[in-house]
């Protein structure tokens, strides 16, 4: 995999707090949890984003998911993969938002914008935020192609663990994986109509 995609690798995982903890003692160990995996998580949903900020505000939220639903974690080894699981639900639901109010912004527009001039005029706002070409690259990737590449290239999990963050066979996931690492290499290289690059995903 190209060494542009690779910033980091997967921390340690410490136990996760349970109910037997006192608040006091559990809110501690889920603060060394947020330290230990924070950066990989803001780089994993930056590049799913591209919007930094937006990226933030789904590692916070991903964050005190897990602290909430932190009694369903069965197996105290496995904690980076579930709470990558929770990012990408996160994530998830803030695209199905994103699409709803969009479509209450257009039926609005189409029925009530016809006696304001300025909003007839183009929308240039495109321009106005440049992508680096990794971003580029991994926005043409379909979602699922993207996603598997991102685990396991920037977050540094290994094949059975994108396979179970993405509830897919273990076979599966590995076979995601290779074919997203090779449309990430053409791509970079120039070449924008191999199989698995999409210029218009949706998310």
């Amino acid at each position: 995999m190209a060494e542009a995609m690779r910033s980091g690798t997967q921390a340690g995982v410490a136990p996760m707090a349970r109910d037997g903890h006192d608040a006091v003692d559990a809110a501690a160990h889920f603060g060394s949890l947020v330290d230990r995996h924070h950066a990989a998580l803001l780089r994993y949903l930056c590049r799913q984003t591209g919007d930094p900020e937006l990226a933030a505000d789904l590692t916070q939220e991903t964050f005190l998911a897990a602290f909430r639903h932190r009694g369903q974690l069965e197996d105290e080894g496995a904690f980076a993969a579930w709470l990558f699981g929770i990012a990408r639900n996160q994530l998830r639901m803030e695209w199905r938002r994103r699409r709803l109010r969009r479509l209450v912004s257009l039926d609005w527009f189409s029925s009530d914008t016809t006696s304001i001039p300025a909003l007839q005029r183009p929308d240039t706002s495109s321009g106005c935020h440049e992508r680096d070409e990794i971003q580029r690259v991994l926005d043409g990737l379909s979602p699922t192609l993207r996603d598997a590449l991102l685990l396991h290239s920037l977050c540094g999990f290994t094949g059975s663990e994108v396979a179970r963050i993405l509830g897919v066979a273990p076979a599966a996931a590995r076979k995601r994986i290779a074919r997203a690492e090779q449309a990430f290499r053409t791509a970079l290289a120039g070449d924008a109509t191999i199989p698995g690059m999409d210029r218009d995903a949706t998310r």
